[in-house]
């Protein structure tokens, strides 16, 4: 196993001394690989980290060609509330660090939900500001690998429903519940994984399409984006999570409305669908899961209660990182029932793990985003299909958020820092593309005209 390790990361440095871009692709490409677990010495480690210092040792050593202190002086200047929110971010999860009951639990997870995807984020964005032609390098780099460990998961996951192969008896056998879980031993998982991913599908399907109807070629990224979409769904409803397939739909409807020739079909699907719900009986499968009238929804429910009740005594501090379990148990309603790692919903998991200051930080980073975000889309020279795909991911991941913590995992804090670094790097990207483009140069040329004929004007 140590000599697989070995071989592998050394390899993956080989790659990335070769051309770091390559060394971002098969990162995203192998998210999953934070399942593979070790030690390094007394320091618990996934092969996902090992992948991530390496990429970050890169990064370090080709300084004068990426200027990481430019990338702060860039993000000061002009994303300032963005840095600030996250500085203050990882400031609460470091004060919690210190109250909690377990501590070197407490530890891990600091490392590798909070600290880790802001240094990745960091480099990402850091990376990817020093080179030209950003969009196309995201597709190419990040997107279309995003895609394919998508698609790779979602073949899994049918094998799985057909076979029960690699399926934990808990979730396959027992009560005859036949969940798939793919890599992750949870079915769960699957569902986070692949759901903010479908938007992304479709962006890249989209390009593809575009690209086809120029060149009359179809290409692998149509193909692999078109499999994809149709077959993920699939995957999603094998795993038997309501919360993952309404984040899907809710992202899609967003999709839908931003376009005008779209926006009245889907109103109008929209209304038909609503009024098809409320006429189902109150007996109906489909609308008890929705209501969360099922048993999964009542404990839910009683969950939320219970977290809920904890943080009025405790609203400030919460319960710490990786102290949920412990400081809940004196709240709950029904002893007999397991507690969770985390409260199922991404704000109340903030509240408890970070305290207020980490609640409020976290809506700060949300709000932010989606205020750039629009003020881009006002922007002609920003891709705006691009950025409203990643608008819809964001939309799918908090849509699930809403039964769920989509944020507690590596992969998805991972996915989620991601996210928030994409527009960043397509800002940049339309700066240049405006100082290139004909218009600007023009503006350009237009201003040291008139700058010349102040000077002139003053010197007579």
């Amino acid at each position: 196993m140590e000599i697989l390790l070995i071989t592998y990361v050394t390899l993956f440095a080989l790659i990335c001394w070769y051309r770091l871009e390559y060394g971002f692709f098969l990162f995203f490409l192998l998210l999953p690989t934070y399942l593979i677990r070790f030690h390094l010495g007394f320091l618990p480690m996934t092969l996902l980290e090992t992948k991530l210092f390496v990429l970050s040792l890169f990064v370090l050593l080709q300084w004068k060609k990426i200027h990481p202190q430019k990338t702060i002086v860039i993000l000061w200047k002009s994303h300032k509330n963005f840095v600030i929110a996250t500085a203050l971010f990882i400031l609460s999860a470091s004060l919690s660090l210190f109250h909690n009951e377990h501590l070197r639990s407490a530890a891990g997870e600091w490392k590798a939900f909070y600290l880790e995807p802001i240094l990745f984020s960091f480099i990402f964005i850091s990376y990817f500001f020093s080179l030209e032609n950003k969009k196309l390098r995201l597709i190419q780099n990040v997107l279309i690998p995003l895609i394919l460990s998508g698609f790779v998961t979602t073949l899994l996951c049918i094998y799985q429903h057909f076979t029960g192969w690699m399926v934990p008896w808990d979730f396959w056998e027992n009560r005859a519940t036949f969940r798939v879980t793919g890599w992750y031993g949870f079915p769960n998982a699957v569902g986070l994984y692949l759901a903010p991913l479908y938007p992304l599908g479709i962006y890249i399907f989209y390009e593809a399409f575009q690209m086809w109807k120029k060149q009359n070629k179809i290409s692998f990224t149509f193909i692999l984006s078109f499999l994809f979409l149709l077959l993920s769904p699939f995957a999603l409803f094998f795993a038997k999570g309501s919360g993952p397939i309404i984040g899907v739909l809710a992202g899609i409807v967003f999709l839908l409305l931003s376009f005008q020739r779209t926006r009245i079909y889907t109103v109008l699907l929209g209304g038909l669908c609503i009024l098809g719900f409320i006429i189902l009986p109150s007996t109906n499968v489909l609308k008890q899961e929705i209501l969360m009238q099922n048993r999964s929804g009542q404990i839910r429910f009683q969950m939320w209660g219970e977290t809920i009740e904890y943080l009025l005594h405790h609203p400030i501090a919460g319960t710490g990182l990786a102290s949920y379990q412990t400081k809940l148990w004196p709240y709950r309603y029904d002893k007999w029932i397991e507690i969770f790692h985390h409260p199922h919903n991404i704000f109340l998991t903030m509240w408890v793990n970070l305290g207020f200051l980490g609640l409020f930080t976290f809506l700060w980073i949300l709000v932010d985003f989606f205020f750039r975000g629009i003020c881009m889309l006002k922007n002609r020279n920003t891709s705006q299909v691009f950025l409203l795909s990643i608008f819809s991911t964001l939309i799918v991941f908090l849509v699930c958020g809403l039964v769920d913590s989509p944020y507690i995992k590596n992969d998805l804090s991972i996915l989620f820092w991601t996210l928030l670094a994409l527009p960043i790097i397509l800002t940049q990207d339309s700066l240049y593309a405006k100082k290139c483009s004909p218009r600007g140069l023009e503006d350009k040329k237009s201003n040291h005209t008139k700058r010349d004929a102040k000077n002139t004007s003053q010197t007579i």
